[in-house]
């Protein structure tokens, strides 16, 4: 049996920049769009007794002659006793013959990959001119995606929409220290029309920002809802969106900002113009115009962390990162 290694959160951190995970992220949308990655829908295990649910995700990507299997837990309630909303692993197995090779922290991995995904999203839709960013969310998964935007655009001001001051405020210190670049918390929801991109990063299950508050051909990275039941997106922006997702199946089957909208008669399915990676693969154009408006809805998708996971995983073996468990 070959060595099997543990990845904590602070290895994954350190060993992987966010301009690695972006590029990685070209990788994982080209095999998804390709229909070279084998990515079933994830399973769902609701615990409603506990505010909660656990997601089990597998993915084959014979790219990186991986196997992977993450698992994550969402419970709601964690925040109000100071524990991490997402707890997360994920198990890598060789391709070739099924051995055991690593285990990683999968919280920081998430984020990562979700920051980096909205990076590659940006590059490819943003307008290259774009320099102020709006961001909705003060947690995990808002700042990988500050820093996924950072690493594709040259920002002169971060904005960041926070329900809890406090929070926004430190948000807002430790982004500027991290970055060197202008954070500030917003106090007025018109504030918004001077985003050239947004993300919406939160766990709302309602639009977090009103459409006639959109600057004209702002870019918009939605990743915060993830079920057919809640949305970050208002539907009269994605009813005017150049819609591009992760991937269609998904989109069609999990995300709120999408399903909504096509029930209540807004849009049609075939609506949606783009897997990200059909743009990276060059099938489909990116921005068409500097005065229209892109959306990226993400779900989040498997392939995308064993992408990253496998990378981790060769790096490991040269540099003979994480702890050997036997």
């Amino acid at each position: 049996m070959e060595t099997l290694r543990y990845f904590s959160r602070q290895v994954v951190e350190e060993a992987l920049t966010m301009s690695e995970a972006i590029e990685l992220m070209k990788d994982a949308f080209r095999s998804l769009s390709s229909g070279e990655a084998v990515v079933p829908l994830r399973v769902n295990l609701p615990q409603p007794e506990q505010n909660a649910q656990t997601l089990f995700m597998p993915v084959y990507l014979p790219s990186t002659e991986a196997v992977g299997l993450k698992m994550v837990t969402i419970f709601r309630d964690n925040p109000i006793q100071n524990l991490p909303l997402i707890h997360g692993l994920m198990l890598i197995m060789d391709g070739t013959n099924g051995q055991p090779l690593a285990l990683l922290d999968a919280e920081y991995l998430t984020a990562l990959r979700t920051g980096a995904a909205s990076g590659l999203a940006t590059d490819l839709l943003a307008r290259k001119d774009a320099s102020v960013l709006a961001v909705f969310g003060t947690g995990a998964q808002a700042r990988t995606q500050v820093k996924g935007v950072a690493a594709v655009r040259s920002l002169e001001k971060v904005l960041v929409f926070g329900k809890n001051t406090a929070k926004a405020e430190a948000f807002c210190i430790e982004m500027q220290n991290t970055l060197g670049i202008n954070v500030e918390a917003a106090s007025q929801p018109k504030q918004l029309l001077e985003a050239d991109i947004i993300c919406t990063a939160t766990t709302s299950n309602v639009p977090v920002f009103e459409h006639q508050y959109l600057k004209k051909g702002v870019h918009i990275n939605g990743v915060g809802s993830y079920r057919s039941d809640a949305r970050e997106i208002p539907g009269l922006t994605m009813q005017s969106a150049k819609i591009v997702v992760d991937q269609r199946s998904a989109a069609l089957a999990e995300a709120g900002d999408v399903v909504l909208p096509i029930q209540e008669g807004l849009f049609e399915a075939d609506s949606i113009f783009a897997e990200l990676g059909e743009i990276v693969l060059g099938t489909k154009p990116g921005r068409a115009s500097s005065g229209e408006i892109t959306v990226f809805k993400s779900v989040g998708n498997a392939a995308q962390d064993l992408a990253v996971a496998s990378y981790l995983v060769r790096k490991a073996q040269k540099l003979n990162l994480g702890v050997v468990l036997g």
